[in-house]
């Protein structure tokens, strides 16, 4: 033998060794566990075989884009507070030097969600907003009239950000879904829309993917102002004591409560040796978060720069129903002191003393570090741990917080497995990363198996009958080569279902469709080879010689067939849908293996038996 078959050789048992390897995990007899937690390659069922939820979500890149303004709007009230003395470092603004800077100029963000404006109270500090300043934050100038800029996103921050925010979604899915451990899940986007396909019956389970997968998981620490009157000035139509209105602005008005919401107040701490009563909004009900939400969004043009009224569910009054909702509102500097992106770790612990669970959180060195400064700072006041925009608790500062950890206490619900549930579940979210943008749910689809169990197992059956009984004909009919045949036929399925799982393709009923028609098409290239080589012995060529001419002469009808197969599955994976790709996608894998198997990796095990072994005979009856 030459040297070029034993290479032959060597890449037919890789690929036979390698297709074996990604299949092994997904034979349920051969594979153990430290195979399926070594080999992380898996066969995935799609849900028209096994049953599941598709779930379907539309990314908002339209609050992607409004949270970068907010974050560029920070960036550029920082650089002004350092313009003009009043921040040093590269820390964040504390609460008193948002105060100091709203003295100077109101940055407030504008009518559409990529563009925000900024009023100075001093012409001369106009010149302090320069080209550079502008452009090096992604921003550019739309216009200056007086004392007011209005500046905007860049165009091409906007269309990256447009262009990433449904891949960083999908990886944040991703992420969240393999942190619950869930197996064999498929992940798609189409357009905007992320499409999340899990196989199962168990319906709490899906709601429990529900929960996780839209939640935004955005975690923030922010200090309460508890000295600000705002929130009763705005009530009452009165200008906030300490706030210079922007010039123009139109006269205070009341901004009466709805009914259902009460004005309330409670003692406070604003620091060591300093008592406040805070004002607050509480409301009651069955709409009782929508109703103050409402509130608050008609309102929220009159509260003060640097400022920000959160809602948080509050302790429900004595007497009152345990079904009735209670919720209240919390006034905070807006700019968060912490947040998750400061965060190494999370993990559910429980209180020795409550036997309560709650959530443990590390911070990276960073994070340790700014945690640290801002609790020695704000010593005797309260800090809001915010989560979604909802406030979680507010606890005092106490004393100086080092070491890098927090905890975050969950809900009033005494139900300790609910309480428990809660807790892994944020520690999931806050693990894999908050979402780019939020999403909204499209539709949400429930299926059982197309086939059904029974109809499956038959099924089965009947496939393997049947493949048997064409391995049974080609053994006979072709002696030799039909087993060389018969090889082939069950390599060619291995290699293809090898690279569907290599590609994390999911097999679906249109699947086996293609992988069926492959499968006819790998028998036909044998017996196309096996017919060509008993018509050359049949001229009086010698074996070794029928065999080199058979498989010459019919290359090229076995080429052509697949080319035009090839070609035809092209098209229906460029523009079907759905099914169809699926299809399209298990036929173009089949077509490679096909050329794979019937011709090359056949013609290795032929030139050994004829050249080796030196065989007087390969077929059967002539």
């Amino acid at each position: 033998m030459n040297r070029g078959w034993y290479w032959r050789l060597g890449t037919v048992l890789f690929v036979i060794v390698a297709a074996f390897v990604v299949l092994w995990p997904s034979i349920p007899k051969l594979s153990t566990p430290w195979v399926r937690a070594h080999i992380p390659f898996r066969l995935n069922e799609g849900l028209d075989i096994r049953g599941g939820a598709r779930l379907s979500y539309d990314v908002q890149i339209g609050q992607a884009i409004a949270d970068r303004r907010a974050r560029s709007m920070e960036d550029f009230r920082g650089q002004l507070a350092s313009d003009f003395g009043i921040h040093h470092g590269e820390g964040r603004l504390t609460p008193d030097e948002i105060t100091r800077l709203a003295e100077r100029v109101t940055v407030s963000a504008g009518s559409t969600n990529r563009e925000f404006t900024a009023r100075l109270r001093n012409a001369a500090d106009v010149a302090r907003v320069t080209d550079r300043m502008i452009t090096s934050r992604g921003l550019r100038r739309l216009g200056t009239s007086g004392t007011t800029i209005t500046l905007g996103l860049d165009p091409r921050e906007v269309t990256a950000l447009e262009d990433s925010a449904v891949q960083q979604a999908i990886q944040t899915i991703t992420n969240r879904i393999d942190e619950l451990a869930v197996k064999e899940t498929s992940i798609t986007a189409r357009g905007e829309t992320i499409v999340v396909e899990v196989p199962g019956q168990d319906q709490a389970y899906f709601q429990q993917i529900r929960d996780i997968i839209r939640r935004t998981a955005r975690l923030e620490f922010k200090i309460l102002d508890d000295e600000s009157p705002a929130l009763g000035a705005i009530i009452d139509g009165q200008a906030i004591p300490g706030v210079t209105a922007p010039e123009g602005a139109p006269a205070p008005t009341a901004h009466p409560l709805p009914a259902g919401i009460t004005r309330e107040s409670e003692p406070a701490k604003a620091g060591p040796g300093r008592n406040v009563m805070s004002t607050y909004l509480r409301s009651t009900g069955p709409n009782a978060r929508q109703q103050l939400q409402e509130y608050l969004d008609s309102i929220r043009a009159f509260i003060p720069e640097g400022r920000q009224v959160l809602i948080g569910k509050a302790d429900r009054a004595e007497g009152a129903a345990a079904t009735a909702e209670v919720w209240r509102t919390y006034t905070v500097y807006s700019v968060a002191q912490v947040d998750g992106s400061m965060i190494d770790d999370a993990r559910v612990s429980v209180d020795p003393q409550e036997n309560r669970p709650f959530v443990s959180l590390n911070f990276n060195r960073r994070g340790a570090e700014v945690f640290a400064r801002v609790t020695e700072e704000n010593i005797q006041k309260r800090f809001a741990i915010v989560l979604d925009d909802r406030v979680n608790s507010a606890p005092v500062i106490q004393q100086r917080i080092g070491g890098g950890s927090a905890r975050i206490t969950l809900g009033g619900d005494s139900d300790y497995r609910l309480v428990l549930r809660e807790a892994n579940d944020l520690v999931v979210v806050l693990r894999a990363g908050a979402l780019p943008a939020p999403l909204s749910e499209g539709k949400q689809d429930y299926v059982g198996p197309t086939l059904g169990n029974d109809t499956i197992r038959h099924a089965r059956n009947a496939m393997m009958v049947g493949i048997a009984l064409v391995l049974l004909f080609m053994a006979i009919y072709y002696g030799w080569a039909g087993w060389i045949a018969n090889g082939a036929v069950l390599v060619n399925l291995a290699l293809q279902l090898a690279t569907m799982v290599l590609f994390g393709a999911t097999i679906t009923l249109p699947g086996l469709a293609g992988l069926a028609l492959t499968v006819g098409m790998s028998v036909d290239n044998n017996v196309l080879i096996n017919e060509r080589i008993r018509e050359e012995l049949r001229a009086g060529k010698t074996l070794r010689a029928a065999v080199d001419a058979g498989y010459n002469h019919a290359f090229s009808a076995i080429f052509d067939g697949h080319v035009t197969t090839l070609i035809s599955g092209v098209v229906l994976l460029q523009y079907g849908t759905g099914p169809v790709k699926g299809f399209a996608v298990t036929l173009l894998i089949g077509v490679i293996a096909n050329l794979f198997t019937g011709v090359f990796a056949t013609r290795v095990v032929f030139d050994w038996l004829v050249r080796g072994l030196k065989v007087k005979s390969l077929l059967g009856a002539k």
